[in-house]
């Protein structure tokens, strides 16, 4: 007797490969916002994003525990430490913690940068918006926030002030993801009432 697995859209390698697609078009196009919904069947953005980036050779943190066992089972990446992950999981409507120092990369390994998922609510639609300028954006792009603590992107440029090295952060809300990477300036935009 054999029994059916039921895997989450997130996982199958169809859309894995069409979520990598949309993410790769977001680090090219800083900023952009772009719509999951139609290959993640309802999961979280964050979620599939781990499930197309993530895989048994790649160490994933998750501190807060926002990861269920069965995530952890389909994703396959081993735990690790904050310092220590090449993708770190965390809900940004609260600050970095103090000792929140993930890895940066090294003058001849800045691919060892962190990449960290950041979920929030209401991404490119409301909370503080910050400027974006630099490779893959014409002239400059405004992005609204959502409920990202503003920490993070203060933390996130003094990660990012010695470049190449840094961490690429993706944003998420339930279906929608946008890309900064460290290559990306930001400035937080004046709010005039």
């Amino acid at each position: 007797m054999t029994t059916a697995l039921d895997v989450p859209a997130v996982y199958c390698p169809k859309h894995r490969q069409r979520l990598f697609r949309q993410l790769l078009d977001c680090m090219a196009r800083p900023g952009s916002v772009a719509d999951l919904a139609a290959w993640i069947d309802g999961a979280p953005a964050a979620l599939a994003v781990l499930a197309a980036l993530c895989d048994s050779e790649v160490s994933v943190a998750d501190q807060q525990g926002l990861l269920t066992d069965g995530d952890w089972r389909f994703l396959e990446s081993p735990q690790s430490t904050v310092p220590a992950a090449r993708f770190i999981f965390v809900d940004g409507a609260t600050a970095p913690a103090p000792n929140f120092e993930p890895a940066l990369g090294a003058l001849t390994t800045p691919e060892q940068g962190a990449t960290i998922v950041i979920r929030v609510s209401g991404l490119g639609t409301t909370g503080p918006k910050v400027r974006l300028s630099g490779p893959g954006i014409a002239s400059h792009r405004d992005l609204a926030l959502g409920t990202l603590h503003p920490d993070w992107i203060e933390r996130r440029a003094a990660w990012c002030r010695f470049f190449p090295l840094g961490v690429d952060l993706i944003l998420c809300d339930e279906s929608r993801v946008a890309a900064l990477p460290r290559t990306t300036r930001v400035a937080r935009m004046e709010i005039h009432r």
